[in-house]
């Protein structure tokens, strides 16, 4: 247990976007990014995205994007893990 501090706690977010067309997946897109790539939730949760439907989120902010997925009706599959920082 003592090891436990060094580590970062986080949420593996996996999504599907496969009931999307392809105007609603750009919306989602600059949702999640923002037009410019670099804002949107993915910068204010401080996410970091690790594939194209992977995201790597702070546990903190993990109810936050769970709503974000849900209000899109993506299907998700959420797994926590502890990372060296």
């Amino acid at each position: 247990m003592g090891h436990s501090s060094h580590y970062l706690d986080r949420v593996l977010f996996t999504y599907s976007l496969s009931h999307l067309t392809h105007s609603e997946k750009i919306r989602f897109y600059y949702a999640l990014k923002g037009r410019d790539g670099k804002s949107g939730v993915v910068r204010e949760y401080h996410i970091r995205q690790l594939g194209k439907t992977v995201l790597l989120v702070p546990s903190p902010f993990d109810s936050d994007v769970e709503s974000f997925l849900k209000i899109w009706k993506c299907s998700m599959m959420k797994k926590r893990v502890m990372i060296e920082p």
